[in-house]
């Protein structure tokens, strides 16, 4: 059982007031307040309006009503793959539904049905996307029908396959640009290429990805809805007990935030070595800075969000859910791999 340590401080816009009527304005409108999988109850108490501003908090108020409404869609997409194709194992369905969407990503044309697709719809419309983002978004569509044909044939994959795969389906790369872009940070592309660049981004992909595999997992996992899980893929390939799978998980994650820290350290040689120029030195800084802020108010929104311990009566004060997830956070590590 771990807790999971974060050496980055948190922080909130002061525009959340606003962002928080927006996201809930624009979910209503979009359709995904309608039961299924989200009711309004569940969204208040999930607060998925307050996502960005944590993750966000220096971002201007435009800006960060678009950054959340991303996010929000986010969240819905996969809460709406889970329900409606992972858990009955619809596999023709799911393949269905992702085809639609990038025919949308595709095709501006195209008439959105389900909220899922106007949601979609809406913030392609208006949103300028680089073959990065498509390719992206591609990713994070593909990475759901993999984790869809992996649960349809009752399999667990391996670790190293998982933790790849979830880069994709979490959507560390469109997370990162975001945050990217949000603080104005001009960056050239071959700096961006770098592999120690990469591996910045795929670590920040990571810590995330891992951790909600532990919070979720009595909400995703323990009711049968997936097989692709990083806590099953570790107990199988380990043949250890549950709770050594989540600690092994909780320890993957803390060596992810330390490879962070150590590549950080290596960006002012990297920026001598690529001749950045003071603009783009500035920007680098606060690109790193933004991707700090992102995962400490990750965090500290997952602590404080009911997404995996739905109550009816939301609180924004820290709650205590039980389960092996809430175990997980709650208990303090001290050493990691």
């Amino acid at each position: 059982m771990v807790e999971f340590d974060m050496p980055f401080a948190a922080r909130l816009s002061p525009h959340v007031d606003r962002v928080r009527q927006h996201t809930k304005t624009w979910v209503r409108d979009m359709g995904m307040l309608n039961g299924a999988p989200w009711t309004e109850a569940f969204y208040d108490a999930a607060d998925y309006g307050g996502f960005g501003p944590l993750t966000h908090p220096t971002a201007s108020l435009d800006d960060l009503k678009h950054i959340n409404d991303w996010h929000t869609w986010g969240f819905y997409l996969h809460d709406t793959f889970r329900e409606g194709f992972l858990r009955p194992r619809n596999v023709a369905g799911g393949r269905a539904f992702v085809a639609r969407l990038k025919e949308i990503l595709g095709n501006p044309s195209v008439l959105p049905m389900i909220p899922a697709e106007k949601g979609f719809a809406d913030l392609v419309s208006r949103s300028t996307l680089d073959s990065n983002d498509r390719d992206g978004v591609i990713g994070l569509l593909d990475g759901l029908l993999w984790e869809l044909h992996n649960t349809a044939q009752g399999r667990v994959p391996d670790p190293i396959d998982l933790v790849e795969m979830r880069r994709k389906t979490n959507g560390g790369d469109l997370s990162a640009a975001l945050a990217q872009k949000s603080v104005g940070a001009e960056l050239p592309a071959e700096l961006l290429s770098n592999s120690t660049m990469r591996a910045l981004v795929d670590s920040f992909g990571d810590v995330p990805g891992l951790r909600q595999e532990i919070l979720g997992f009595d909400v995703l996992y323990g009711t049968g809805a997936s097989t692709t899980s990083a806590v099953l893929a570790v107990q199988q390939f380990f043949e250890c007990e549950l709770q050594q799978a989540v600690s092994v998980v909780g320890d993957l994650v803390a060596a992810r935030l330390r490879q962070i820290g150590s590549i950080i350290a290596e960006l002012p040689s990297i920026a001598d070595e690529y001749a950045l120029d003071e603009a783009a030195r500035a920007g680098l800084h606060r690109y790193v800075e933004a991707l700090k802020s992102w995962l400490a108010g990750e965090l500290l929104w997952s602590q404080r969000s009911g997404r995996f311990s739905f109550s009816p009566n939301p609180t924004r004060k820290f709650h205590s859910p039980t389960g092996l997830g809430t175990q997980a956070h709650q208990i303090r590590r001290k050493a990691g791999v």
